[in-house]
């Protein structure tokens, strides 16, 4: 396994602001859940979460959320995420992570917490491009838009 690599979450400090200003809190907690499972999908791309990208996704979390999430409760968030993907599926769910992430005016943070966990390890592989562009997709991004996120990610 390749050196993880330290997660590029200045990026998110913006997108933050913009959550925090631009919802009322149920919708801001609907945020970062759907975030979270943006990350977790990405992350089981390959079949297992490391523990790399649990560190990513708990740091980019905790910027997006500027604190409102806390470590332990992501591992709320996760299991919720789990029963989401086992009774959807993986393409199904990242399809309607796009959705209801586009839904509240968020696409561009969810797919920047994916984004990061993607590039943790060994940079974006297949498996992880594939995840992202469906969650873009269900957002309604077209590929270039949703190229110039995951670059911003790096």
């Amino acid at each position: 396994m390749a050196a993880a690599k330290k997660p590029n979450v200045a990026v998110l400090d913006s997108h933050a602001e913009l959550v925090r200003n631009a919802l009322p809190p149920t919708k801001q907690s609907d945020v970062f859940k759907l975030a979270t499972e943006a990350g977790y999908l990405v992350a089981l791309a390959d079949g297992t979460e490391d523990l790399a990208e649990r560190e990513s996704l708990v740091a980019a979390l905790e910027v997006l959320s500027k604190g409102l999430v806390l470590e332990w409760e992501i591992e709320e968030l996760l299991a919720s995420s789990w029963a989401g993907i086992q009774a959807e599926g993986n393409d199904a769910r990242a399809t309607k992570i796009g959705q209801e992430l586009h839904a509240l005016g968020a696409a561009e943070a969810g797919l920047l917490i994916a984004a990061i966990v993607a590039h943790t390890t060994s940079g974006i592989d297949k498996r992880e491009a594939a995840v992202l562009e469906k969650i873009g997709k269900g957002a309604g991004l077209v590929k270039q838009d949703i190229a110039a996120i995951v670059k911003k990610a790096r």
